[in-house]
C-alpha cells in the first residue's frame, strides 16, 4: 500500500491527464475512432512507462538485479514507442512502404538494450552492479549505443517536425504550428533526459507525451470548425469564410468531381469509397502551390481557389493532378475558369468552371462503360 501511495504521489499529474484522456477519447470514439484509438494507446504506454520507471527505482533500492534489468530494457523500449504513436496520431499522409519501414528502429532499439543483459556486451549499453542486500547501482555504457533510445526518439521527433512543415504547406497554419510546438516540448524532454540525467532519476518524456497528446486531441476538436476530418482539406464553412477575403486576389477556380464513386461504394463498400475520396483529396492538396487553397465542399466535390497565379501555372496544376489521380486508377472530372480581368464577377467565374467540369464528366461517361451516379 505504501508503494502504491508513493507511485500515485510521484505521477499524480500524469494519472490525472490519463483519466481525462480516457474519458474524453471514449466519449468521442464514434466521431474520431482513429485519433481516439491512438490517444488511448499513447496514454496507456505513458502510464506503463511510468510504472516501469517507478519499479526500476524500487528494484534498485531492494537489490533485485533481474527486476532492474527487465524494467531498464522495458523503459528504453517504451520511450521511442510513445513518440512513434504520437506521430501516427498526427500523420495524415499516405502510408507507403517507406512509412512502414519506419517501425524498424523500434525493433533495433529493443535488441540494442538487450545487449546489456550479456556480460560480453553490457559495457556497450549499460549494466548494473550490486544485488541482494546491496542496492543496485546503474553503470552507463561507454559507447554511443548507450544513447540509442534517445537517438531513435530524436529521429522520430525530427520526423514529427517534418510532418508539421508538411501541414503548413497545406495551408493549415494553426495545425502545423500546434504540432511544431508539441514537437519542441518533446525534444526538450528527450534532451534533458539524455544529457542531464546521469543518475537515471529524471523522467520527463512520458508525462510530456501524455500532455502533448491531450493538447493535440483538444486542438482537433477546435479545428473541426475549419477542416474536413476525412480528407484534411478545408471544409465548406471555411470556404464561405475565405471567398470574400480572397475576392480581389482571386485569379482562378478549379473544380473537381470524382467519377465512379457510386460504383466503388456499390461494389467494394463505403470504406473503399472513403479511401478513394481521401486519396484524391491528398493529391489535390499536395499539388497546390503556395497561392492555391483546396476545399472539400461535400461528398466527392472539391474546389481550389487560385490567387495571383498565371493561367499556364493553373493548367500545369490541373495536368499534374490528373496524372497523379490516374496513377491511382481513379478518375475526376475537372473544370476551371481563369480571371484575367478583375471586372469578371465571381458568379461568371463559377459558372464557367462548373460548365467545363460537367463537359468533362459527360466525356467520361459517353462511352457507356461507366455507371453514372443516379441522383
Amino acid at each position: 500500500m505504501e508503494l502504491f501511495k508513493e507511485y500515485i504521489t510521484i505521477n499524480f499529474i500524469l494519472i490525472l491527464v490519463a483519466v481525462v484522456m480516457y474519458i474524453y477519447a471514449i466519449q468521442k470514439f464514434h466521431q474520431h475512432p482513429r485519433i481516439s484509438t491512438y490517444s488511448i494507446l499513447i496514454v496507456s504506454f505513458a502510464l506503463t512507462l511510468s510504472v516501469v520507471e517507478f519499479l526500476q527505482d524500487y528494484f534498485k533500492i531492494q537489490g533485485i538485479l533481474s527486476g532492474t534489468y527487465v524494467c531498464a530494457i522495458s523503459g528504453y523500449t517504451l520511450r521511442p514507442i510513445c513518440v512513434y504513436l504520437f506521430i501516427l496520431m498526427t500523420y495524415r499522409g499516405r502510408k507507403n512502404r517507406v512509412f512502414w519501414l519506419s517501425i524498424i528502429p523500434l525493433a533495433l532499439n529493443f535488441f540494442v538494450y538487450l545487449l546489456g543483459v550479456f556480460p560480453a556486451t553490457s559495457h556497450l549499453v549499460q549494466h548494473f552492479e550490486g544485488g541482494g542486500s546491496v542496492p543496485v547501482r546503474y553503470i552507463a555504457g561507454d559507447s554511443i549505443l548507450h544513447y540509442f533510445s534517445h537517438i531513435v526518439s530524436l529521429a522520430y521527433v525530427i520526423w514529427l517536425i517534418y510532418i508539421s512543415i508538411s501541414v503548413l504547406k497545406f495551408k493549415h497554419i494553426s495545425h502545423g504550428l500546434t504540432i511544431l510546438m508539441l514537437a519542441f516540448f518533446v525534444i526538450i524532454s528527450v534532451v534533458l533526459e539524455s544529457f542531464f540525467n546521469k543518475d537515471g532519476t529524471l523522467n520527463l518524456l512520458n508525462p510530456t507525451i501524455a500532455v502533448s497528446c491531450m493538447v493535440y486531441y483538444l486542438y482537433l476538436h477546435i479545428e473541426q470548425t475549419q477542416v474536413d476530418m476525412l480528407t484534411g482539406l478545408f471544409n465548406r464553412e471555411t470556404y464561405y469564410h475565405d471567398l470574400p477575403r480572397m475576392e480581389k486576389s482571386l485569379t482562378g477556380i478549379v473544380q473537381f468531381d470524382m467519377n465512379g464513386l457510386k460504383f466503388i461504394n456499390d461494389h467494394y463498400g463505403h470504406l473503399e469509397g472513403d479511401k478513394a475520396i481521401h486519396e484524391i483529396a491528398f493529391e489535390i492538396s499536395a499539388c497546390c502551390s503556395k497561392r492555391m487553397y483546396a476545399y472539400r465542399l461535400g461528398g466527392d466535390e472539391f474546389l481550389v481557389l487560385v490567387n495571383d497565379t498565371k493561367e499556364e501555372d493553373v493548367l500545369k496544376y490541373i495536368e499534374l493532378v490528373k496524372r497523379k489521380i490516374s496513377e491511382m486508377n481513379y478518375s475526376c472530372s475537372i473544370g476551371y475558369a481563369y480571371r484575367s480581368d478583375k471586372n469578371i464577377s465571381l458568379e461568371t467565374l463559377f459558372k464557367e468552371s462548373e460548365k467545363r467540369m460537367y463537359e468533362d464528366k459527360a466525356e467520361f461517361y459517353k462511352d457507356g462503360k461507366h455507371e453514372r451516379r443516379k441522383i
